[in-house]
């Protein structure tokens, strides 16, 4: 049964004036339905029974029809329409070619050098044709729709209030812009792209990437910002507890297992660059070089990500119920670790635990399908521990949204978490280490432990001398 009917959009038969565009229209869309319904077979008997070789017949037999007819000078024939089958036919003629073209030639190439190879070549090239070719998963379904609702969430950009007297000339965004805008594009996608396991996960994680969209300035259509309840006055980016799983695994940088001098290497509790510059070479095309060094620009990787730590922040306060202060809990959890010798993953599991007790998105929104709380229980947090130490580093590094302030060189250490394990809070190694990585900021990538700590100790005395003379 075709997935549009055939009364909506009957077939051309001789006696009637075949109407070209509205049988396109028709037989793409019962090729498209086939091919989604099923394993892509019915999708390839449609194409090849009464597909574009049935379509351009159609169109080139109208044509011929039309012109016979005002050959022999039959006034209820208008002469526009057959000069607009004429059009119509040479046009769809040549999408077709082009089509073939651009689609087939590379697979004939490709199957004659396989010819042309030996056995072993011709196994491997079955192999993969046999699993491009396979049913795609529920998973790969899901990574789909979510990639889709990615693209559309991201299709224009909000434009900024213009400054000019000349409102009719519009601002051309500068190269940072283009940049930020490039690696959210970039961003949201890369969160997209995880396979879930049911449409309704599915549904949640589209949802997180469409609010992300809004958050990093893209103008989302109104169906969709009624559909989310999107207020601009309360940012809102976490809906469900899974969404900090899910962006720890996609934003975290796996810095310990990261190799030695790359350029992406980063302590940050998000990490937003998702290309190494190093691939950068000079063999691509000018374009590709061109597309890849904005998505590296360094100005506008540190801007999305403040906007993406001030985004999960907002939402932490506005929709998981945590109106606390968290450089201060983390100036007390210093001063408790100091007097007890704590290291900082010792700081960094309490104030998870923290995050855990006090920070859910279950006191703000239902879902539907999540099990109802019995009467006389507490709605608790679902947040893994793991996930509630990354949550509570990038509390510390956010701070409050009114100061907009620095993080203190300590707070950073402990939210960084690459002090070594064998360093006791407060004492002289800890505190000549921290100053010193804030002397040599990146530059202490490349220096030895010794010299970073003898930094260290010319910055503390610095300082002593500073203010004794103050």
């Amino acid at each position: 049964m075709p997935f549009v009917s055939n009364t909506v959009f009957p077939s051309p038969s001789p006696s009637q004036s075949p109407s070209s565009l509205l049988h396109l229209a028709y037989e793409v869309a019962n090729c498209a339905y086939n091919g989604f319904r099923g394993d892509f077979s019915g999708a390839a008997a449609c194409l090849r029974d009464s597909g574009l070789h049935h379509l351009l017949s159609n169109a080139w037999q109208g044509a011929t029809r039309r012109y016979q007819a005002q050959a022999l000078d039959v006034p209820s024939v208008p002469r526009m329409m057959g000069a607009a089958d004429v059009v119509f036919a040479c046009a769809l003629s040549v999408l077709t070619i082009g089509a073939v073209r651009r689609y087939m030639l590379p697979e004939l190439r490709a199957l004659e050098n396989v010819f042309s190879a030996d056995e072993r070549a011709r196994r491997q090239w079955g192999l993969e044709t046999q699993a491009q070719l396979r049913r795609r998963t529920p998973e790969d379904l899901t990574s789909m729709r979510q990639c889709l609702a990615a693209f559309d969430a991201t299709q224009a950009v909000i434009k900024p209030p213009s400054s000019s007297t000349d409102s009719s000339r519009p601002l051309r965004p500068s190269h940072r812009e283009l940049s930020e805008q490039r690696i959210a594009e970039a961003l949201i996608l890369h969160i997209a792209d995880t396979p879930q396991t049911c449409m309704a996960q599915s549904d949640r994680v589209a949802a997180l990437c469409q609010l992300l969209a809004h958050g990093l300035g893209f103008k989302l259509p109104r169906a969709m910002r009624e559909a989310l309840r999107v207020d601009d006055a309360r940012p809102s980016l976490v809906r469900y507890d899974g969404a900090f799983t899910l962006l720890r695994e996609r934003l975290e940088p796996d810095w310990r297992n990261d190799t030695a001098d790359s350029p992406t290497f980063t302590v940050h509790p998000i990490d937003v660059q998702l290309f190494d510059p190093a691939e950068t070479t000079d063999d691509l095309s000018k374009e590709t070089r061109v597309a890849r060094r904005m998505l590296t620009h360094p100005e506008a990787l540190r801007h999305v990500r403040s906007r993406v730590v001030a985004l999960i922040a907002a939402s932490v306060r506005e929709d998981c119920g945590s109106a606390a202060d968290w450089r201060d809990l983390g100036e007390l959890a210093l001063s408790a670790a100091a007097q007890r010798g704590l290291s900082c993953d010792r700081v960094l599991g309490a104030m998870g635990l923290a995050v855990r007790s006090g920070v859910s998105a279950r006191f703000a929104w239902r879902w539907t399908d999540e099990p109802v709380v019995p009467p006389g229980q507490v709605m608790t947090s679902t947040i893994p521990a793991e996930v509630a130490q990354w949550l509570a580093r990038v509390m510390l590094i956010a701070g409050k949204l009114e100061k907009r302030t620095p993080c203190p060189p300590r707070l950073e250490a402990l939210a960084r978490g690459d002090t070594p394990p064998s360093l006791v809070i407060g004492s002289t190694d800890w505190l000549d280490l921290v100053e010193g990585i804030r002397a040599l900021g990146r530059k202490h990538w490349g220096v030895t432990y010794a010299q970073v700590r003898e930094a260290g100790k010319r910055a503390g005395t610095r300082a002593g001398k500073e203010g004794l003379t103050r």
